[in-house]
C-alpha cells in the first residue's frame, strides 16, 4: 500500500497568532501523525509562502510530486479564519474530490456542525486537540473507508510527554524567509486553562485542565527550535493559554531556562497576575522573560461580570504590587484591558481608566505597557452560550452575533452595545478619550532598561498608533456602511450628519493630506480654497460605505450608475481657484451631485455671496439638501444643459463651475448668462478633455485651455415624448490659450 499523504495547512491568521513564526501546533500534529502512522506529512504556511514568490494554491494542494494528498487538514485557528479556510476547502474539494478534508482549531471546536453539514466542503471536524483524531483519520484512509461527515474529539492528551519532540524540519521550506515574515518565533510548552473568563474561547476545546511538558522536555523544545532557526536576536513567544500555572513547575523551568543559554532577545509569555510572587519575578528576570497579563479591566464590578476569580479588589491591588516589584527587578510586562465587555457602562470605563492612570503613572516609572482592545464576541465563549442573559441583565445588544459567516469580521465581531447605558459609538468615543491619554503617557514613563527595550517601545508606539484618526475612522466607516447594508440608511444618514467625532477625525486626516491636494490643485497653501477644503466635512456628502475614503483625494461614485461622482478634492480646489471665487461672488454649480462643491463655494463666497446648485438627479438633490441643511444654498432639480429648467437666481451668477464633461459649451448659456460671466468646465478640445476657463464676451465664449482632466459625462433627464425642434446652435469658441 502506498504511503498516505497528509497536508497540514495554516492559512495565516489575525489576532494573537499573527506575526509569529513556527505554527507549533501543526509541527506537533505532523510529528505525532508521522510517528504513529508513517504517513508523509507536509506543512504549508500561507503567511510564509508569500515570501517565496507568487502563491499558487492549486500547486500547493497538488504537493511536490503533483499527486495531491489523501488528507488535507486546515487550521481554523480563530473565527476570523472561518471564511478563508472554507474557501480553501472548496478549492481543495474541486481539485481532489476523494481527499478527506479536515477542519480543526478554536472555531471548529465551537461550531462543529457548520463543518459537517451536507453542503460543507469539509468531511471531518476535530473538536479540541488534534493529534489522536488525525491519526484516526489517517487510519480510516489506510483502511479503505475514509471518514466522511463526522466530528471527532475531544480526545485530549493527558501527559504531553507522550508527544514526540517537535520535528522543526517540517518547516524547512520556510527557514530562509522566517525573519522576513515574522517578528517573533513561537513554541508551546503547556495546554489548557481552568479559569472561566466570560469572553474566552478556551472552553470550546472542552478539555481545560492545565497540562505541561516536563521541564526537561519543555527546555528541549526551545533548544531544538534554536538549533533549527538560530534564535539570536529573536523574541520567542510561549503561546500557552496560561504559562506556568503550577508554581513548582514554573520555578524549576525558569531556573533551567536561565541556564539554557539560548541567545534570544527576550522570552514572552502570558500568565495571571495572581500567580506571580516576588520570587517568580526574580526568576523571570534571570531567565530574560517578559510577562503579559490579561488584566481585562480596572473596575472590580466589571471584573466580576467578566468572571475573574478571587477577591477582585485584592486582584487589582496585586497588579499594583507586581508593577512595583517588576520595576525593582527590571522585568518588562504588558497588561491588556477590554473596553465594551457586556455589562460595561460609562462609569465602569471611567473607574477602569482611573485605575490604569495609577498603574502606569507611578512617578518612579514603570516597566509595563498597556494594550487596549474592544470586546469581541467569540463563539464557544461563555457569553456566546448565554447571550440572552446579558441582553436581559444589562441591555447588551449583539448587532450581528453570527459575524464569522460574513466578509467583514473585523468590524462585526466588535459591533456590540455593551449595555443600555453604553452603545457602540459612545464606547468607541469614550475608549479614545479615556484610554488614549494613558497610552500616550507610557513611553515617557517607561524605565525598563534591559534586553529588547526597543521591542517593548515598538509595542508601546504600536498601541498608540491604533488610536490615531486613520484606524478610528476605518471602524466608523464600517459602522455607517452596515447601517446601509441592513436597510437603516435613513438612520445612518441622520447619525452621520450629527457625528462630531467623525467630523473631528475626518478633518484631522484631511489636514494631513492637504499638502498633496494643494500640489495637485496648483494653488498656494494659504489660498482660501485650501482652508475651505480642510473645513468642509466631505464625509457628509459620500455614500454611507465611503466614510473612510472621503478623506482621500480621489473621486468617489455617488450611486451605482457610474455616471455620478463626487470629484477628488484637488479638482474642486483647481476649478474654484481658476474661477477666482471670493467673498460676495454669485456662483452657479452645475452638476452639483450630493452638494459637496456647493458647500465649498458657500464657504468661499461668505455671507454676502450667493450659491445656486443644479443637479439632474432628484435623489442626489434630496441628499444634498440633508447634507447642506442650514446653509444658504439654492438647490434645484434641473438639466444643467437647459437653462429653462434653472431657478431664476441661477442666471444672475457671474461665475459658473461645471462638474461634468462637455463636448461644447451650449449656445443657450450665452443667451441666459450675462456678458463677463466666467465658466470653468471640462471641455473636449481636439479629442482631449481639458480644463477650460471661458469668458462670455457678449457674443461668444473666449476659452483658455489648461491641463488634461477626467470627468464623468453629462447626464440628461429621462427622455420625454419626442417633439419636433430646430437643431441646436453651437456657441462659437475662440481658443485663446
Amino acid at each position: 500500500m502506498s504511503q498516505t499523504r497528509v497536508l497540514l495547512l495554516w492559512p495565516g491568521c489575525e489576532g494573537a497568532a499573527a506575526g509569529n513564526f513556527g505554527v507549533p501546533q501543526l509541527v506537533l500534529l505532523g510529528t505525532y501523525a508521522r510517528a504513529k502512522t508513517g504517513a508523509r506529512v507536509d506543512i504549508v504556511d500561507l503567511a510564509a509562502e508569500r515570501a517565496l514568490g507568487p502563491v499558487s494554491l492549486d500547486a500547493l494542494l497538488a504537493g511536490p510530486d503533483g499527486r495531491g494528498y489523501d488528507v488535507i487538514a486546515l487550521s481554523v485557528y480563530a473565527s476570523f479564519d472561518h471564511l478563508k479556510c472554507t474557501a480553501i476547502a472548496e478549492i481543495a474539494r474541486r481539485r481532489w474530490p476523494d481527499a478527506v478534508i479536515v477542519a480543526g482549531g478554536y472555531h471548529p471546536s465551537a461550531r462543529p456542525l457548520d463543518y459537517i453539514a451536507p453542503d460543507s466542503p469539509f468531511d471531518v471536524c476535530v473538536i479540541g486537540e488534534g493529534e489522536r483524531p488525525l491519526v484516526t483519520i489517517i487510519e480510516s484512509v489506510e483502511g479503505g473507508a475514509p471518514l466522511r461527515k463526522v466530528a471527532l474529539g475531544p480526545s485530549a492528551i493527558d501527559h504531553l510527554d507522550e508527544l514526540p519532540p517537535s520535528d522543526w524540519s517540517l518547516l524547512g521550506r520556510y527557514r530562509g524567509v522566517a525573519r522576513r515574515v515574522a517578528s517573533q518565533a513561537q513554541v508551546y510548552l503547556s495546554r489548557g486553562c481552568p479559569f472561566d473568563c466570560a469572553f474566552c474561547m478556551e472552553r470550546a476545546k472542552r478539555e481545560v485542565s492545565w497540562r505541561s511538558l516536563s521541564v526537561e522536555r519543555a527546555l528541549e523544545e526551545i533548544a531544538s527550535l534554536h538549533r533549527f532557526l538560530d534564535l539570536r536576536s529573536w523574541t520567542l513567544y510561549f503561546g500557552d493559554a496560561l504559562f506556568g500555572m503550577r508554581r513548582a513547575w514554573r520555578r524549576e523551568f525558569l531556573e533551567g531556562l536561565a541556564c539554557l543559554g539560548v541567545p534570544v532577545d527576550k522570552y514572552w509569555l502570558l500568565i495571571r497576575v495572581d500567580l506571580v510572587e516576588e520570587e517568580d519575578l526574580r526568576l523571570f528576570s534571570a531567565a530574560n522573560c517578559g510577562l503579559g497579563f490579561g488584566l481585562e479591566s480596572g473596575d472590580p464590578g466589571l471584573l466580576a461580570i467578566i468572571r475573574k476569580s478571587g477577591r477582585l479588589d485584592t486582584y487589582l491591588e496585586r497588579m499594583l504590587e507586581i508593577s512595583q516589584k517588576a520595576r525593582e527587578h527590571d522585568v518588562p510586562w504588558g497588561a491588556n484591558v477590554i473596553c465594551g465587555h457586556p455589562g460595561e457602562t460609562p462609569a465602569t470605563m471611567e473607574r477602569s481608566a482611573a485605575y490604569l492612570r495609577r498603574l502606569f503613572g507611578d512617578p518612579r516609572g514603570t516597566t509595563g505597557f498597556l494594550s487596549v482592545d474592544p470586546f469581541r464576541l467569540y463563539p464557544g465563549s461563555p457569553i456566546d452560550g448565554d447571550r440572552g442573559f446579558y441582553e436581559r441583565e444589562f441591555g447588551t445588544r449583539f448587532h450581528y452575533p453570527e459575524w464569522w459567516d460574513d466578509g467583514d469580521p473585523e468590524f462585526l465581531s466588535e459591533w456590540i452595545d455593551p449595555s443600555s447605558e453604553l452603545d457602540y459609538r459612545r464606547r468607541e468615543a469614550l475608549q479614545d478619550s479615556l484610554m488614549t491619554p494613558i497610552l500616550a503617557s507610557i513611553e515617557d514613563n517607561f524605565v525598563y532598561r534591559g534586553a529588547a527595550r526597543a521591542y517593548f517601545q515598538r509595542a508601546i508606539r504600536g498601541q498608540l498608533a491604533f488610536t490615531r484618526a486613520g484606524p478610528r475612522i476605518h471602524y466608523l466607516d464600517r459602522y455607517y456602511a452596515w447601517q446601509g447594508y441592513l436597510g437603516r440608511r435613513e438612520q445612518g444618514e441622520r447619525e452621520r450628519l450629527g457625528d462630531s467625532e467623525l467630523a473631528k477625525l475626518a478633518r484631522e486626516l484631511r489636514r494631513e493630506r492637504l499638502a498633496a491636494v494643494q500640489s495637485r490643485a496648483q494653488v498656494r497653501r494659504d489660498a482660501p480654497v485650501m482652508a475651505a477644503i480642510e473645513a468642509v466635512p466631505r464625509e457628509r456628502f459620500v455614500l454611507l460605505d465611503q466614510v473612510a475614503q472621503s478623506v482621500d483625494d480621489v473621486a468617489l461614485p455617488l450611486d451605482d450608475s457610474g455616471d455620478a461622482t463626487i470629484s477628488a478634492m484637488h479638482a474642486y480646489a483647481r476649478s474654484f481657484s481658476l474661477l477666482e471665487v471670493g467673498p460676495g461672488d454669485r456662483v452657479l454649480d452645475l452638476g452639483a451631485g450630493s452638494g459637496y462643491g456647493a458647500a465649498i463655494l458657500r464657504a468661499l463666497v461668505g455671507d454676502d455671496g450667493d450659491v445656486a446648485a443644479i443637479e439632474v438627479d432628484p435623489a442626489l438633490v434630496a441628499r444634498a439638501r440633508r447634507a447642506l441643511a442650514g446653509q444658504a444654498v439654492t438647490l434645484a432639480v434641473g438639466d444643467a444643459l437647459d437653462p429653462a429648467t434653472w431657478p431664476p437666481s441661477a442666471a444672475a451668477a457671474s461665475k459658473v463651475s461645471v462638474g461634468f464633461a462637455l463636448e461644447e459649451l451650449p449656445a443657450s448659456w450665452l443667451e441666459v448668462l450675462a456678458p463677463g460671466t466666467v465658466i470653468v468646465a471640462p471641455l473636449r478640445h481636439a479629442g482631449v478633455l481639458r480644463l477650460v476657463r471661458a469668458i462670455h464676451d457678449g457674443e461668444a465664449f473666449a476659452c483658455e485651455l489648461f491641463e488634461e482632466v477626467a470627468y464623468v459625462r453629462a447626464r440628461r433627464p429621462a427622455p420625454r415624448e419626442p417633439q419636433s425642434a430646430p437643431p441646436a446652435e453651437r456657441a462659437r469658441l475662440p481658443i485663446v490659450g
